[in-house]
């Protein structure tokens, strides 16, 4: 590639403010879509700061992949194979895993949606080691009645972020908003002795379908006083001198 062509490349490489890095995204849940009160998810492990929490500890994620079932055709003309054609789309699964805090806010928040579709009592010890020994399971010939999806299911917006001069994750040029979302599986969170690590779960969800919010506003503001050599700015060197 000529050296011209390098340089235009990065030029236009700078003027879209450098490249997209994993490490930046934002997720968050919205509940409260039942139609009445009573059948609304009460937020526990999810409000008075705990949501800050849960929001701050998701330490992975994914952007939802498209995908397309098709049928085949066959017999269009003399000697043609089978031709594939698309005829509706398909959601799959995502996965979020959180890293947890002393008080495991995540996996308390994720266990206790669960439960509640499963209409689970919801049942709670003072926090000390005597009160977990002597607590009691719930009565054996309880019952596992699934509540309507409406009442459980929830918004989850999963946005790749991006920085600008005023936050690490003031651009959002993209965003995933999941209809329907619940949590069908939580996977074992692994326990043992030896090197200390942080304790982590991940969560699967299933979803009925997602819309993309396409963030495609031209906002110059964040150029002004911007150093775009200065790596923090997440530029890494695009321009021919400091402070350019």
């Amino acid at each position: 590639m000529a050296q011209h062509t390098i340089d235009e490349f990065m030029s236009k490489i700078g003027r879209q403010k450098g490249m997209s890095l994993t490490t930046g995204f934002d997720v968050f849940f919205e509940f409260n879509n039942a139609t009445s009160d009573a059948e609304r998810l009460p937020l526990n492990y999810y409000a008075d700061g705990d949501e800050d929490v849960v929001h701050m500890l998701c330490d992975e994620a994914q952007l939802p992949n498209v995908q397309t079932a098709t049928g085949q055709l066959s017999g269009r003309y003399v000697g043609e194979s089978g031709v594939q054609y698309p005829h509706s789309r398909m959601f799959t699964d995502v996965g979020l895993g959180f890293l947890c805090d002393a008080k495991l806010t995540p996996l308390k928040f994720f266990n206790w949606w669960y439960q509640w579709m499963f209409n689970e009592e919801h049942v709670t010890s003072e926090n000390e080691l005597y009160d977990a020994m002597v607590s009691s399971p719930q009565p054996r010939n309880r019952i596992n009645r699934v509540r309507y999806q409406d009442d459980y299911a929830a918004l989850i917006k999963i946005i790749k972020t991006e920085p600008n001069k005023n936050a690490a994750n003031g651009r959002a040029p993209i965003t995933y908003i999941l209809e329907n979302a619940y949590p069908y599986a939580i996977d074992a969170v692994p326990l043992s002795y030896g090197s200390s690590q942080l304790t982590r779960v991940n969560v699967n969800f299933h979803y009925s379908r997602h819309t993309v919010i396409y963030g495609d506003g031209d906002d110059t503001s964040d150029i002004m006083g911007l150093d775009f050599d200065d790596p923090a700015k997440a530029n890494y060197g695009l321009g021919d001198g400091r402070g350019e």
